[in-house]
């Protein structure tokens, strides 16, 4: 899942994907495409043009998914920016017949949700995608978060994230994983095995995709271990361990399961 609209996202991900047929998620944010939201505020890099956000669009192995207009958690800026990438793409529905929606920062907490969820549903926003979950030790986990930016040991990023694997999507919630610059292939592909073992799905949660030398802050994955990344996903694919998705194809998915 990639974020926001951020033009790395097309020229640097988007070919890597496609080069191991991998299916991936596109939340785009309208204003920042179209010149509203200020860059500078939100530290956005450069992004897409709507021309890409057509070309993603057209692609089966991708889905483009609302997030906001402004980059908000109101049920405003959620239901404008659904229907600004419904305008821009003409159709009713961004994937596979409906439409899905990723909480800008992660900030949008269940009883917001709850208080807009009926709107969101007669607006044909069947899912809405937030951050990782602490069912239980929660000052634990984010401690291991903390530490294994910093120690880059496998087992440490299994403890942080485990609880943000799901067997369901009750609510229409998806939990993923903010991957940061400071992770390693080697501990993604921990939880990635985790998830595989306990028959559990996992998001994973990109912002940008940069060339090494072009890091800019602890959002940033480099080109280098992304495509190492999808190399693993391919590998355990080809194997018959996991199924890459789309997060509206995970979501139909879990419902169904």
């Amino acid at each position: 899942m990639e974020k926001d609209g951020r033009q790395d996202n097309y020229t640097n991900a988007y070919p890597i994907l496609k080069k191991y047929n991998l299916p991936a998620t596109f939340n785009i944010t309208t204003g920042y495409i179209k010149g509203s939201v200020d860059r500078e505020k939100f530290e956005f890099p450069e992004p897409m043009s709507m021309d890409m956000v057509r070309q993603l669009y057209k692609d089966p192995l991708c889905e483009i998914a609302g997030h906001g207009n402004q980059h908000l958690n109101t049920m405003q800026d959620i239901v404008s920016g659904i229907k600004e990438l419904q305008e821009l793409l003409n159709t009713d529905n961004l994937y596979n017949g409906s439409n899905g929606f990723a909480s800008p920062g992660s900030d949008l907490t269940m009883d917001m949700y709850n208080d807009m969820k009926y709107v969101l549903a007669s607006n044909h926003i069947d899912y809405v995608r937030i951050s990782c979950r602490y069912n239980t030790f929660k000052n634990l986990k984010v401690f291991c978060r903390r530490l294994g930016r910093i120690v880059k040991l496998p087992w440490l990023y299994k403890i942080a994230y485990r609880d943000a694997l799901m067997e369901n999507a009750k609510d229409g919630i998806l939990y993923s994983i903010p991957v940061l610059s400071s992770a390693t292939p080697n501990q993604i592909e921990a939880i990635i095995r985790l998830a595989v073992k306990e028959k559990k799905a996992c998001v994973l949660m990109f912002h940008s995709i940069v060339a090494a030398e072009s890091i800019r802050n602890t959002w940033d994955f480099t080109c280098e271990k992304f495509e190492f990344l999808c190399q693993i996903l391919s590998k355990y694919q080809k194997k018959d361990l996991l199924e890459v998705k789309t997060s509206m194809g995970l979501y139909l998915s879990l419902s169904n399961s």
